[in-house]
């Protein structure tokens, strides 16, 4: 398989989040701001890339269900892991990660920790792994997923980046002159509704360019 332009699709065309609507969720719930986004983007990659690399050593003879539970479970034992170092790089960040803003309510705390296990039971670990990524050798499959993960960390880091500018005027904390700011979108059906323009925007750019 060619390896180069599998890189460039897991980056930009099969991008996990805008062409495959996959692991949404935790994005429109949690990534209301750049440093949350990169955070979840780094969980993301730790738990990917280690279950997938991990999940190909165990043996094809084993039943498809088998395997499916055996990803799982590996992706829930990582997800330890990988917590604990999200919170050491930036303790203020991973616990702002489980807050969720609510109309009416504001920043509530603990309210969204719910969503980021979900990073360790998605459909993309899964998907990916039988149908798609062990169909190269270990170190080509390492880069494709590098090139995934990347991937995600780029709509994310995007939504992220959006939402903080429009919803709170702001970017990395720091002040950005905005003479409107839309609260709305800081909370999980403003980035919903953020994120599936996004992707609509996705879907047309790559149909112009097939078309072309």
């Amino acid at each position: 398989m060619d390896s180069d332009r599998a890189y460039k699709d897991g980056l930009f065309r099969h991008n996990a989040v805008l062409s495959e609507g996959m692991v949404i969720a935790p994005l429109v719930v949690c990534c209301d701001t750049m440093r949350k986004s990169l955070l979840l983007s780094l969980g993301f990659a730790v738990i990917t890339i280690l279950t997938v690399l991990i999940g190909s050593f165990y043996p094809k003879r084993l039943p498809y269900a088998v395997r499916i539970i055996l990803y799982a479970l590996t992706a829930s034992a990582l997800y330890i892991p990988a917590a604990l170092l999200c919170e050491y790089i930036s303790p203020s960040t991973y616990a702002a990660l489980s807050s969720m803003q609510l109309p009416g309510m504001g920043t509530v705390p603990g309210a969204a920790f719910m969503y980021l296990p979900l990073l360790s039971v998605n459909s993309f670990i899964v998907l990916h792994s039988e149908l798609h990524f062990y169909h190269y050798k270990r170190t080509a499959m390492l880069g494709v997923l590098i090139a995934h993960a990347a991937g995600f960390a780029l709509a994310a880091c995007l939504l992220g980046a959006l939402r903080e500018i429009l919803a709170y005027g702001s970017i990395f904390g720091y002040a950005v002159d905005m003479p409107l700011v839309m609260k709305g979108l800081g909370t999980p059906w403003g980035g919903f509704v953020l994120l599936g323009l996004l992707a609509g925007i996705h879907r047309y750019l790559f149909r112009k360019k097939q078309e072309a």
